[in-house]
């Protein structure tokens, strides 16, 4: 009973120690062992063994107590914190520290405390978030955008930004962006948009639009209202093929060809056709040579002679008869096979004359397809499939 009664009687006189310390007091050092009058329950403290657990002073030999370097207090319990620290805002467990209480900050507990959360923001009294200039929201962590800047289309990670979302474009990113790759397109309300600008087709505009009437397989064009010609083709709409160079009375279907008129033979149809007399051809067929043989002739030596067969003969000479097959069908030949002859002097007659005339000679239409005027020598593979015993002048 004894003992517990000293110790109540040392937690009151701590209590009263505290109150008749100012906290306030700044630059706070520690004192010197202060001496503590000679009381009864002073002796019991430093006799008790219970009396110094916290460690903060010793006994003189006389009973009095001397606190630690940071404690003060009667019985040196109260520590000394920071030195600046608010007396009201902070406080201290241990020497040299500054704890700030509920809705203050600082070092030394002298500003108020921000919302928790608040970024950009400042405070005039705690638990306040007051948005700095460009920020804005309720922890002021919202950047303020450029004036104009569009709400929905555009957006700001720092203050006085305008930066355009997907599809959107400008200063205010108010306008629309065409798709990647639309180089002659444009759009009107649409993100990501490419209707084609006059002169311009595909799905990016990428393609021009020729000139109307070019041919699409013989011409193009690297802009609109152009017809540039390919390769052996030439003309306003390109669809006029180049002959064979050099050709001249003959014609093209396609470039570089070289078909002669009616009359005409030879690799350029060069040589003009006429009638050869006497008509060594079989069958009623009709004899042609070109006009530059006429010299062999009359000079008796060999000459290259053309045979038009009439239907139902063929040969070199028109002397093979075809005969009816599966009995439907007539094979019928109508090729020109030319030959070469040897005339003998007996052949010449002087009262002989040659029809130059190519009026008089009845041709076929050497514009259709299966005329038999074709240069050989332009088509060697259809040449290859005619009679095995035609030679001498290019004409099949």
């Amino acid at each position: 009973m004894e003992s517990n009664r000293s110790l109540r009687l040392m937690w009151i006189a701590l209590v009263l120690g505290m109150m008749e310390f100012n906290l306030s007091t700044e630059g706070a050092r520690l004192r010197k062992p202060t001496p503590i009058s000679s009381t009864s329950w002073q002796r019991q403290a430093c006799e008790s063994k219970e009396g110094n657990q916290a460690g903060h002073f010793t006994c003189t030999p006389d009973g009095q107590l001397e606190c630690f370097e940071g404690w003060i207090g009667d019985l040196c319990n109260v520590p000394i914190c920071k030195r600046g620290c608010d007396p009201l805002n902070g406080h201290c467990k241990v020497p040299g520290e500054c704890r700030c209480r509920i809705g203050y900050a600082g070092e030394l507990c002298r500003d108020c405390a921000l919302l928790p959360g608040c970024v950009h923001g400042t405070c005039n009294k705690s638990f306040e978030c007051l948005c700095k200039p460009g920020w804005t929201g309720l922890f002021c962590s919202q950047a303020t955008c450029k004036e104009n800047c569009h709400k929905i289309r555009g957006y700001c990670e720092k203050p006085g930004e305008c930066r355009c979302r997907m599809g959107w474009t400008g200063e205010f990113c108010n306008e629309c962006q065409t798709l990647p790759g639309c180089n002659n397109g444009y759009c009107k309300t649409n993100p990501l948009d490419c209707i084609c600008n006059p002169g311009w087709t595909g799905l990016l505009c990428q393609t021009p639009i020729c000139n109307k009437g070019c041919s699409p397989e013989h011409g193009y064009c690297e802009a609109p209202n152009q017809c540039r010609c390919r390769v052996g083709w030439w003309g306003t709409n390109c669809d006029v093929c180049h002959p064979y160079p050099g050709c001249r009375h003959g014609y093209c279907l396609k470039p570089w060809e070289c078909r002669c008129h009616p009359h005409w033979t030879g690799f350029l149809c060069d040589q003009k056709i006429v009638s050869c007399a006497p008509n060594i051809c079989l069958n009623g067929a009709t004899c042609l040579m070109p006009e530059s043989e006429l010299n062999n002739k009359v000079a008796g030596g060999q000459v290259d002679i053309t045979c038009l067969c009439p239907a139902a003969y063929t040969g070199s000479r028109c002397e093979v008869e075809l005969k009816w097959q599966d009995e439907r069908k007539w094979i019928l030949s109508q090729q020109s096979n030319h030959t070469s002859v040897h005339l003998t002097p007996s052949m010449v007659k002087d009262d002989q004359q040659v029809n130059e005339n190519p009026d008089d000679i009845a041709l076929p239409d050497l514009n259709q397809e299966g005329s038999s005027f074709r240069n050989t020598l332009l088509f060697p593979e259809e040449n290859r499939s005619r009679n095995n015993q035609t030679s001498g002048i290019a004409v099949d």
